[in-house]
């Protein structure tokens, strides 16, 4: 199978533990519905990855690239974002309750302000304080 196809297949937990042992590089991958809980991304580029419905409880995301990256629907509660590229990023309808987004860049982010005040989501980026409990 070529790396293109490879693209194309929704990666398991157990798939993604293997390509980030070899690789910080997970750019453009379908990694939705999985259950990542507690994985380390740090550093990594997931530039337009797709982490839609995906748990994603409590993972690392310092310093990662997560341009264009949909996270639509994720459980984010916990997760840290501490300096990380979010740029265009989609997480409408995100739990982001509990999640650290320290520095983050979240310009041009889809954010999910119905669930989660602007403002608790600002106070993050500016403090470091978790989301919803400032």
């Amino acid at each position: 199978m070529s790396k293109d196809s490879n693209k194309l297949v929704t990666l398991t937990r157990k798939e993604v533990l293997e390509v980030l042992a070899d690789t910080k590089d997970l750019r453009d991958r379908d990694i939705r519905k999985a259950n990542l809980i507690k994985i380390d991304f740090s550093n990594c580029d997931l530039r337009g990855t797709n982490f839609s419905y995906s748990n994603l409880k409590d993972c690392s995301f310092r310093n990662a690239d997560l341009r264009g990256v949909s996270l639509w629907n994720a459980n984010l509660e916990g997760a840290d974002f501490t300096n990380a590229n979010l740029e265009d990023a989609d997480l409408d309808y995100a739990k982001l309750r509990g999640a650290i987004l320290f520095h983050a860049n979240i310009r041009r982010a889809s954010l999910p302000t119905e669930l989660i005040p602007r403002e608790d989501i600002l106070a993050s980026v500016d403090t470091g304080c978790r989301v919803g409990t400032k």
